[in-house]
């Protein structure tokens, strides 16, 4: 019976396939939020800006009804100082630091877990990667015209990554405790 024979480049691009099956769909998730991160922190405020569509597009009178909060986060946050507009976008721009570090801690702690025993090591570690890279979009931002980095945003951001990561164990403890019952 003869032998088969695999040409070398044949089987190297089947290990590379099998090697990018092998990623979870965190690690793709990681990827993505990580590229997302550095080109949104790329772009100077202006083309950030949401003032011009906020303002063209939605009928913001019922902000003046919030004129009694005011508080600092790197200056005066009012509708006093930021305008009906500019008070909505920094509401906006803050929950999209924390929802985007939410998914960003579930993908994360998911990767890890697959890799780290404990658990409660693998929840440090996703953590630790959250906030590393949170620190590293804010450096980023700094290095950014009309950008600054602020370390108000790493808090918020590393508070958006403790929840996914909470938000992971607590369904993720119910998806065992069911598949044990059915056991």
């Amino acid at each position: 019976m003869a032998k088969k024979r695999t040409c070398y480049s044949n089987t190297r691009e089947i290990k590379e396939v099998d090697i990018l099956k092998k990623i979870p769909w965190s690690g793709y998730v990681t990827v993505l939020i990580v590229i997302i991160l550095f080109i949104s922190s790329s772009m100077p405020y202006e083309e950030q800006s949401l003032k011009p569509g906020l303002s063209r597009y939605l009928n913001l009178d019922f902000v003046e009804q919030l004129r009694f909060i005011s508080f600092d986060y790197h200056g005066e946050v009012s509708v006093a100082a930021l305008g009906a507009s500019g008070f909505v976008e920094f509401f906006i721009r803050k929950a999209a630091h924390v929802s985007i570090f939410i998914v960003l801690g579930i993908a994360l702690i998911d990767l890890t877990i697959r890799l780290l025993r404990p658990y409660l090591l693998a929840g440090l570690f996703a953590y630790t990667v959250a906030v590393t890279i949170a620190v590293f979009d804010e450096f980023h931002q700094i290095l950014t015209g009309g950008r600054t980095g602020l370390i108000q945003d790493v808090l918020l951001d590393g508070t958006g990554a403790l929840i996914g990561i909470v938000l992971y164990f607590s369904f993720w403890k119910k998806k065992t405790k069911k598949h044990l019952v059915r056991i």
